[in-house]
């Protein structure tokens, strides 16, 4: 189950978390909702360069994190209110585990880290 927190309850200093805004007309939305991060297609072979240079979600097996939260905030609200932040702890997934964060070009200098695969207990914070 997806854990809320509104803006008022930050997370704790010493943690290290990334963020992920999920906009009102985004596919997924009603999974974010929920806490649950879907890529576009878990089975792609998209490369971190063609999926950070944009245009090819439906075919990627990432999904785009930022450690900073407010550039995660504009792309929850790109379509109007109703969008989502979504937040993870930065850490290492363990054995057996089927998603693992990946280093990103980072072309547009929005501190971008992939995330390959699929996640659930995301934070869910309703912008």
């Amino acid at each position: 189950m997806a854990r809320e927190r509104t803006a008022a309850q930050p997370a704790p200093v010493s943690a290290r978390f990334l963020y992920r805004g999920v906009h009102a007309a985004h596919p997924a939305l009603d999974q974010a909702r929920r806490g649950v991060v879907l890529p576009g297609n878990s089975f792609g072979d998209v490369t971190p360069l063609e999926h950070n240079k944009g245009g090819i979600s439906e075919a990627s097996q990432f999904t785009s994190w930022t450690y900073e939260r407010e550039v995660a905030e504009f792309h929850a609200c790109k379509f109007g209110p109703g969008g989502v932040v979504l937040e993870l702890l930065h850490d290492t997934p363990n054995p057996g585990d089927l998603w693992a964060w990946e280093a990103s070009p980072d072309l547009f200098d929005e501190q971008e880290v992939l995330l390959r695969g699929i996640r659930t207990g995301a934070t869910v914070i309703p912008i």
